[in-house]
């Protein structure tokens, strides 16, 4: 590689628009979702012992075309997971526990996508909190009411567009 010193070369200026993949939009999304469960028949809940959920799985991102057309700037994610509820019935003289699957599906906005994207190659969703159970409770009718909080993040990779400003030393010719 020949080394020039500043002194001895003079650079022409020019701009060169370069197509690559990038992160063209992310965003970050906490939501709640409240779940009614139904217990065995002839159970009749009296207090709620223990409440946990697992198993969640995270599915594709879907919509992104409504990202790229303006309509709708975001992308829909969905997922499921499954609600464990320890419980007291019987007038707390008997216990037993119901679990129930649970599908989402949440809208994510995007407010930030570049101006430069050609198109969107795939998006990315990541669990930044797992499913928790913030309240779970026995409702008038027996059931059960659990809200959950989730914690998203969603980023969109596309191509977009670059200026890269380009320098060619003095008396070389440029191919372009």
């Amino acid at each position: 590689m020949q080394q020039m010193e500043a002194s001895n070369s003079i650079c022409a200026s020019k701009y060169k628009e370069i197509i690559t993949k990038a992160v063209c939009g992310n965003a970050t999304k906490f939501f709640t979702l409240t779940q009614l469960i139904e217990p065995p028949k002839g159970q009749c809940p009296t207090k709620i012992l223990g409440t946990t959920v697992t198993k969640l799985r995270l599915g594709n991102v879907t919509n992104i075309a409504k990202a790229m057309t303006g309509q709708d700037l975001g992308a829909k994610i969905s997922g499921s997971f499954e609600i464990h509820v320890w419980y007291a019935h019987n007038n707390g003289n008997s216990t037993d526990a119901t679990r129930q699957h649970v599908q989402f599906e949440k809208f994510i906005p995007i407010p930030d996508l570049d101006e430069g994207t050609i198109r969107i190659l795939e998006a990315r969703v990541e669990t930044i909190k797992s499913p928790e159970c913030l309240e779970s409770s026995v409702t008038g009718e027996h059931n059960i009411k659990v809200k959950v909080e989730l914690g998203v993040f969603v980023e969109l990779i596309g191509e977009t567009r670059i200026l890269v400003c380009t320098c060619q030393p003095d008396g070389e010719d440029d191919d372009s």
